[in-house]
Parts: C-alpha cells; structure tokens; sequence
C-alpha cells in the first residue's frame, strides 16, 4: 500500500526534542504499509529527508499563508510518480486533503489529536476563527477519521458525520521510560513534582505553580520544556527556590528525569490525549491530572491517577498536599499507574491503526 501523508510535526524532518520518538513510529507505519510519503508544512529552512528506503518526508519550504496551496501542489506532483492508495491528513492539514481528495480521488482519512473545535485556541483571531470553517467543512468529505478519544468522536458524531471513526490515540513507545523493578524513594530523599511538556497558556503551569508555593515542606518542582509563557511563569516561582526551570530535553534525558521523580502533574485546560501521563506512569509516579478528555481516556478506566477539575487551584493542592504528606497515598497511586502502563501496547495501537487503514483504503 502506498501512502500519502500531510502533517504539522515538523520532528519529522529532525532537530526537535521529540523527533527521535516521532521518526521511529512513521518507519513502522511504513514498514506496515508498504510505502508512506509525509509532506510536512514548513519553512525554507528545511531539507527533504529520507529515514528509510520506503519513507520520504518532503518539507513544504513555505510561508504560513501558502502551506496548504503547496502541500496539493507537491501531492499532485508525487502522485505522477506512482499513484496513492491512502491519502491521511491532520485536522489542521485537512484543507489540502480534501482538495487532493478531489482532484485524485484517493481514500483519505483525518487523524484529529485534538480538540480543535474548542474555542480555547481562537480566540479573537478571525483567522483562526476562518480556519475552523475551513476545516469543518473539509473534513465532511473525509472516508473515515482517527481520534484519540471518545469525546471527539461523539463530538464528530453530532456534525452528522456518519463515516467510520477509530478511537486510537497515538501510538508511542514507552520502554524507555519504565522502571526496571518497582521500587521506592527512601523516606529520607526530598519528594520531587514533575511537569514536561509545552510551557503555553492552554497548559495553565501557573496553576501548579501558585498550588506548589501555598505547600511548605522541603520540596522540588522541576518543570522541562519551553514556550511562550516562559517568562511569567519564571516571574511567578521567582520567589520561591524549590521550583527549577531545567529547559528542553530530548527523548534520550527524559527517561532519567521522569524516573527521578515521585509526583508528575499535568495542569492543562484542555488535553485531547497527554502521551506524558503515559511515560509519567510508565516510571512509576503518583500521578494528578486535571480532567480532561485525553487525561480522563488514560487515568479514568480503570483508575490509575486523581483527577481534579480543570483550572481549580483548591483541588489541585489539597491532591498534591496529599500525595506529598502520606507516603501510603502516593505509593497507591503510584503502583496503579505503572500497573497501567504495563499493560499499554503501543504495536497493538499501530497495527489497528494500520488494519484502519487497509479497510478505508480497500487493499
């Protein structure tokens, strides 16, 4: 089967902390498929790249307001080569999937990782609020859809999209990350809470900031990763030397990291899936999530973490005061979530991703 794929993830033509995990997951799609092409939205600064003998990823080297002109444009041009099979898309790259789906009349199914119908990501952006149309009105031509969990595909069901839906989050690989037998901390050693990912608004860290500053006790918050809302989060934990900003790490330091840590906290106002939670799991840590639909899908069935509402502070510290007071607690909640993490099979996910495939593609 050969495959045509439109993407945002620019790890996959290398140089970000994640691009080793990303890589390695398109060459197994590759090798399950047959073939697979990825033309990646992206600026002049990139190269094509090419991983394996049957993956190219072609980088769009374009500016923001002609992405989806030249992904059909390179599309149409790879076609002449051999012709696709499948043709799989992002929500945010649908636009160039559905006017490929026209002009080539190619199956194509959308992967949507996110809740991008929230009005979180708008705002008063008229732009944003254009694409969205866009992207609404795209995705109805679609043959079928991969989400990560149950909230969107019920949100997909009430646009009256009646195509089949595969509820498969992202299949990532976790290995690296477990420890090798379970074992705790020594009473002794100070307790470490954990953040990584994306320092953004819609990630609210200063929620687990402020929570961390109003519980005393000889602790660390160690928050990794990089974003825009840097420089007030820097200016919020400045009075307070227990909280390290420690950067961005690649997927080689973030094993160690996660091993090291005793809590793991993911404050976010909106989350579609939080492959974090996983590798947080995956070391052994107690871990406190914010209710979300992605946290609910990993934590919620059966119960593997606590799950607080979105945005409130008062929960989230008395969860965190809790797991950091009673060491019986934060055991619990630590061995249920590797417990849960131990049964996660990620080559499960892509052969059902890839058996998805097949069946939209009819080969």
């Amino acid at each position: 089967m050969r495959v045509l794929m439109i993407s945002l993830d620019r790890g996959l033509l290398g140089g970000g902390a994640g691009s080793g995990d990303v890589l390695e997951r398109h060459k197994k799609y590759a090798n399950l498929a047959g073939e697979l092409d990825v033309i990646v939205f992206s600026g002049l600064q990139y190269s094509q790249q090419n991983p394996a003998a049957n993956l190219r990823v072609i980088p769009t080297r374009s500016s923001k307001f002609s992405h989806y002109h030249k992904a059909v444009e390179l599309g149409l041009a790879l076609n002449k080569e051999q012709a696709y099979d499948l043709l799989v898309t992002q929500e945010f790259t649908a636009p160039s999937g559905m006017r490929l789906k026209k002009i080539l009349g190619v199956p194509w199914i959308v992967n949507i990782h996110s809740m991008f119908f929230t009005a979180g990501w708008l705002g008063f952006n008229l732009i944003y609020w254009y694409l969205l149309f866009l992207i609404k009105r795209a995705i109805k031509h679609a043959d079928g859809f991969r989400v990560n969990n149950q909230d969107i595909r019920d949100k997909l069901i009430s646009w009256r999209i009646q195509k089949p839906i595969l509820i498969q989050p992202t299949p990532i690989d976790i290995e690296k990350f477990k420890i090798s037998s379970f074992r705790f901390k020594n009473s002794d050693s100070r307790l470490r809470v954990l953040y990584v990912g994306r320092l953004a608004a819609e990630k609210n860290i200063g929620l687990l900031i402020r929570s961390f500053k109003n519980i005393k006790g000889d602790f660390i918050l160690q928050i990794v990763g990089k974003g825009g809302e840097e420089p007030e989060l820097r200016r919020l934990a400045a009075d307070d030397k227990r909280i390290e900003f420690l950067g961005v790490k690649s997927l080689s330091e973030l094993p160690p990291i996660f091993r090291a840590a005793d809590i793991f906290v993911l404050p976010s106002n909106t989350e579609s899936f939080g492959q974090v939670l996983l590798q947080a799991a995956a070391a052994g840590c107690a871990i406190i999530a914010t209710d979300t639909p992605g946290a609910r899908a990993i934590l919620g069935n059966p119960e593997s973490g606590v799950l607080i509402p979105v945005g409130s502070q008062k929960h989230l510290e008395k969860a965190l005061a809790d797991f950091l007071s009673k060491r019986f607690e934060r055991e619990y909640w630590s061995q249920k979530a590797k417990e849960m993490a131990d049964k996660y099979d990620a080559a499960a996910g892509l052969d059902r991703t890839i058996m998805f495939w097949k069946e939209i593609a009819k080969t």
